[in-house]
């Protein structure tokens, strides 16, 4: 991998993990809807990288042209929401977050070390191999063949979040 490549990596993923942080701190949530948007950004380009354009693609698609979208459009017709500042809710939970972080440290740390593992048991040229075979047909079986129960599930999940944005959207009489 070339010196350019790596660093458009490793901006994509500070552009992630920033606008996530930004997402999770900022107490106005028109802005924290709007870094959301760059958070799944973020996300599709290191899918891109990891050979996975399905994954990409639908990434862009569902997340940053749907749900995103529908976010910024539930705010937009609410006003009260559009107005609404974040910190009051914030402060009382910030010690049951930190004990749940550090909670939550040894578990990530182990899951990262297996991967780290098994991705060092493939040699390179097979890395670079599989990265650069599309493996859109192969989803697209999963999806409709073995896994059709979670892709109906996704479905029926992005419809409640439509009829939540209506109802959240409708004028209180």
């Amino acid at each position: 991998m070339s010196n350019g490549i790596k660093l458009i990596l490793l901006l994509a993923e500070i552009l992630t993990v920033g606008s996530a942080l930004v997402v999770a701190v900022n107490p106005n949530i028109l802005y924290s809807a709007v870094f959301l948007l760059f958070s799944f950004l973020g996300v599709a380009v290191m899918f891109l990288f990891a050979g996975a354009d399905f994954l990409a693609a639908t990434q862009v698609v569902v997340y940053v042209g749907g749900v995103t979208i529908l976010i910024l459009f539930a705010i937009m017709l609410t006003q009260w929401m559009y107005r609404l500042k974040l910190r009051d809710v914030g402060s009382k939970f910030i010690v049951p977050a930190v004990v749940l972080a550090l909670g939550l440290v040894p578990m990530l740390h182990r899951g990262l070390t297996d991967l780290a593992r098994m991705v060092k048991a493939a040699p390179p040229e097979k890395m670079s191999e599989f990265a650069a075979s599309p493996k859109t047909m192969e989803i697209g079986k999963a999806l409709l063949g073995s896994h059709v129960l979670p892709f109906e599930a996704i479905t029926i999940l992005l419809l409640g979040a439509l009829v939540g944005a209506v109802w959240l959207a409708r004028p209180k009489s």
